[in-house]
């Protein structure tokens, strides 16, 4: 059987393992701890199966080593992939690595496994996947870093944040309105003051931007998602509207240039005072807050 037979047989193998894990994974919902199983125990007895069937040569090798290999290359193409789906592209887009993984891995594998005499050009293939997966896993941070940067950059707001001495930014995100909700595209941050971060008292600072392409801070303040769980706004001086929930949280909402702010806090005072500290900041360091 000739190279090009082995990596072929392989590449069936590994095209057909990766579009089942792909319908999987595209059909899951939630949590999906069910579809999560599925995909951890399907790939080994499903490649044995179908080795056996195409028979190439060690074809128990393929069986074993392919479900390995599938495993880290998904890992990598999916460390390559922006964490939030653009709106151009179909959830199905992101079980297209599944496929890709599969076809790659599993024929190269079937083709290092095949090998008898040539052994050099196949330790050298293994070598530059093993070092290929090796340098994008480790910086995977880097990457969904330079990802989320250009998602924030793309949303057209003024980037404002806190200051970094008076508090901790726990975690940033973009809000991709997908389902056509009653707020658009959007930049979520959370903070906490330094005075309190890692101790009992937790005070937990929410900031959000809008483009105000969008409507006015009136707008954002009584949106229906709020005002449906009998929330109500009341205005406050300069153009700034005051919502209080069930929960004693309070949110202010304003508007700088081209962005509407929405900020979440304990207490009224503790919203006026973050709104009034937002100063401008980068999409670098806002993709860094983790």
């Amino acid at each position: 059987m000739t190279s090009w037979a082995v990596a072929g047989r392989g590449a069936l193998i590994g095209t057909v393992v990766g579009a089942v894990e792909g319908v999987i994974w595209w059909h899951a919902e939630g949590i999906a701890i069910i579809h999560l199983f599925l995909m951890l125990l399907v790939p080994v007895p499903l490649s044995a199966m179908l080795a056996a069937g195409l028979r190439p040569p060690r074809w128990w090798a393929t069986a074993l080593a392919g479900p390995l290999v599938f495993a880290l290359l998904v890992q990598t193409l999916n460390a390559l992939l922006p964490s939030h789906s653009p709106p151009e592209l179909p959830k199905a887009f992101y079980a297209l690595p599944f496929v890709l993984a599969g076809t790659v891995g599993y024929a190269a594998v079937a083709w290092i496994a095949a090998g008898r005499r040539t052994w050099r050009p196949r330790i050298a293939v293994a070598a530059a996947l093993s070092v290929l997966v090796a340098v994008i896993l480790q910086g995977r941070a880097a990457i969904a870093d330079w990802h989320e940067e250009r998602a924030i950059a793309g949303l057209g707001l003024t980037l404002l944040g806190l200051d970094a001495h008076a508090y901790q930014a726990n975690w940033s995100a973009v809000w991709r309105d997908l389902d056509e909700g009653d707020v658009p595209d959007a930049l979520n941050m959370e903070y906490e003051p330094r005075g309190v971060a890692g101790t009992a008292d937790v005070r937990l600072v929410g900031v959000m931007l809008v483009p105000a392409s969008w409507g006015s801070a009136q707008d954002l303040c009584a949106r229906p998602s709020v005002t449906q769980s009998r929330q109500t706004c009341r205005p406050l001086p300069g153009n700034r509207w005051l919502r209080a929930d069930e929960h004693r949280q309070f949110s202010v909402t304003a508007q700088r240039e081209d962005t509407l702010i929405e900020v979440s806090a304990p207490s009224e005072a503790e919203a006026l005072t973050v709104l009034a500290d937002l100063r401008p900041v980068t999409a670098e360091t806002v993709a860094g807050y983790r």
